[in-house]
């Protein structure tokens, strides 16, 4: 889903959904004039220009009387902002920043990455396991019984851990160790920094993913925005860069 910019009196409003920028335009605070701007956009454009929002067109001011057009008869100043009207963003309204889309092949190999750091840390789970619950001994069959019950310990573990993982470098680093080695970051699709629980949502939605036997990843090296099953869920991107210090 798109976030919306709009500019009044010189000062930039968003990101905000598409209904809440009906609801400024339902209260006038957004007319034909108001200048805005979504993901996608170039530059920044009056609302009257988007049909889909239903502004109509400003109405023109009435023309001056003729005794008004007099030899010494000057234009006012141009009022703060106005560049904004040649759909040039200025510093009151930068231009949302350009993200650079990281290509199927290096966020595949930044997911083996996180297999093999994971594929450690599951070690560790289960070595711990086997000692402190088993007693050094891990059952297996003909006790079936034990080794399912040793199973699912592991497998609630790990997936716990994975998690954590995920959604904690997520969140303060904006990628998992493999993303950040190889100079990845998820952001949202105005490079915004993820939340919690959209970072928890997209964990869960990249699960879903693991699903349809890779399909999800995939689909990422055909997509114009380098988009795997879990981003469109998620509403994320993986871009390349550093993030610009704010």
């Amino acid at each position: 889903m798109s976030s919306w910019y709009f500019v009044k009196d010189g000062q930039r409003n968003g990101p905000m959904r598409r209904a809440e920028l009906d609801a400024h335009i339902a209260a006038g605070t957004v007319d034909g004039d108001t200048l805005v701007w979504r993901p996608g956009l170039a530059a920044w454009v009056p609302a009257s220009q988007f049909s889909e929002l239903g502004v109509p067109p400003p109405v023109p001011p009435p023309p001056l009387p003729a005794s008004d057009a007099t030899p010494g008869f000057a234009p006012a100043e141009t009022p703060a902002g106005a560049d904004f009207a040649a759909g040039a963003p200025s510093a009151a309204a930068p231009a949302a920043p350009r993200l650079e889309f990281a290509a199927f092949r290096t966020r595949l190999a930044a997911k083996l990455v996180d297999i093999v750091l994971l594929a450690g840390i599951g070690r560790g789970v289960e070595w711990g396991v086997t000692r402190w619950v088993y007693s050094g001994t891990m059952p297996a069959p003909p006790d079936w019984a034990g080794f399912f019950e040793a199973l699912a310990w592991l497998v609630s573990i790990n997936s716990l851990v994975a998690m954590v993982y995920t959604v904690y470098f997520q969140r303060l680093h904006e990628g998992t160790p493999g993303k950040r080695l190889l100079g990845l970051r998820v952001v949202r699709a105005d490079g915004s920094r993820l939340s919690v629980a959209r970072s928890f949502g997209r964990y869960w939605a990249e699960q879903l993913t693991g699903f349809t036997f890779l399909a999800g990843y995939v689909m990422a090296a055909f997509d114009d925005q380098k988009r795997a099953l879990h981003d469109y869920i998620s509403d994320t991107r993986v871009v390349r860069g550093d993030r610009e210090r704010e």
